[in-house]
């Protein structure tokens, strides 16, 4: 996704693309992991209760600020006008304001019933409806090679996913023991753990289409014709709308006081999420969508690694398979675009838009 044409981007003085490149890099991929896995303690290990529509709203309070002082810079001599401009041509923003909101509440679920590395790993399907939506709402051409990149990179969230779930085969132990001892009790129980594991991966499949909906909706209305509004604008327009859903739903949810439960850990997700959004939008001024792509790639590993030594969540040697499989083909997707982009370079007609 490329900004618009009015977008601020100087490059700072002295650093040189290849260095922004691993800067952000290493940044999205440190606040990828940190963010999972403090969600992950937050609702799975400290059972903390909160409201999630406040942490959202704040999360969205702190992005529109860092987006108003960068869109300020641009246009310092008729930022009123600008903003004002702004608001009048928000309302096609409300559509991946609402589903990101979807998108954030059933995170908390997933992660509440399945460990921090499994759903990173899951989250790295929105390859996958990225490129689904992108063939349908963006006419982009999907060859078969990418097809087949995209079943292996399934294949290993699969591997992922299975061997992280609980024990089958203790589990089908246990149901069997129990109608042996007749103790319905512990059989319901085995068989709800399941379901509740299931539940989450569930959460967790639907929030990544989602995402990967919401993602191809903001590049279209971001590239359409005739609009001058770069990625900070944009941003701008989705917090309003954001603030709009989630602040009056974190003072029903709570009863007036929307910062009930908020602890440090509380608010160190908040500012988590909220620096996500600012580096993914940084990683679009300076670098380009595969900057994101490696940096999701080293999360996935880091999540893992470091999921097992915080919380004991499960780590083998067919899970480190599995991600070797996830990270492989999500970079061979990305050869895959460049490659074709090269041969359509080479060709007499115009280069196809690729994801």
């Amino acid at each position: 996704m490329a900004p618009g044409s009015g977008a601020w981007s100087p490059k700072p003085q002295g650093v040189s693309d290849v260095t922004l490149t691993t800067i952000f890099l290493v940044l999205l991929c440190v606040e990828n992991s940190a963010s999972m896995l403090a969600r992950r303690f937050v609702v799975g290990i400290a059972h903390q209760s909160f409201s999630k529509n406040a942490v959202l709203c704040a999360n969205e309070i702190v992005k529109m600020i860092f987006s108003l002082v960068m869109t300020s810079r641009a246009h310092s001599s008729n930022l009123s006008r600008h903003l004002t401009s702004l608001i009048r041509t928000s309302p096609r923003m409300g559509v991946p304001a609402f589903v990101y909101l979807v998108v954030n509440l059933i995170s908390y679920p997933a992660l509440a019933r399945i460990d921090a590395s499994t759903f990173t790993a899951i989250s790295q399907l929105k390859v996958l409806a990225t490129a689904f939506f992108a063939m349908f709402m963006l006419g982009t051409k999907v060859s078969g090679r990418k097809w087949r990149t995209l079943a292996m990179m399934v294949a290993g969230v699969t591997i992922i996913s299975l061997e992280s779930s609980p024990d089958s085969k203790h589990a089908h132990a246990d149901i069997i023991s129990a109608h042996e001892h007749g103790d319905v009790h512990v059989s319901i129980w085995s068989e709800l753990a399941d379901l509740d594991y299931l539940l989450g991966v569930a959460c967790a499949a639907t929030q990544t289409l989602l995402s990967g909906f919401a993602a191809i909706y903001f590049e279209k209305v971001l590239k359409a014709k005739g609009s001058d509004l770069n990625v900070w604008d944009r941003n701008i327009q989705l917090a309003i709308f954001s603030i709009a859903i989630y602040l009056p739903s974190s003072f029903i949810e709570t009863e007036g006081n929307p910062f009930a439960g908020f602890t440090g850990m509380v608010w160190f997700v908040v500012f988590l999420h909220a620096a996500g959004g600012i580096l993914v939008a940084l990683s679009v001024l300076y670098s380009n969508s595969i900057t994101k792509t490696v940096a999701v790639c080293g999360s996935l590993v880091l999540t893992t690694v470091l999921g097992k030594v915080l919380f004991d969540a499960p780590l083998n040697g067919v899970i480190l398979i599995g991600c070797v499989i996830v990270i492989l083909s999500i970079f061979s997707y990305r050869g895959d675009s460049e490659v074709e982009e090269k041969l359509a370079k080479l060709s007499s007609g115009p280069a196809p838009h690729e994801t």
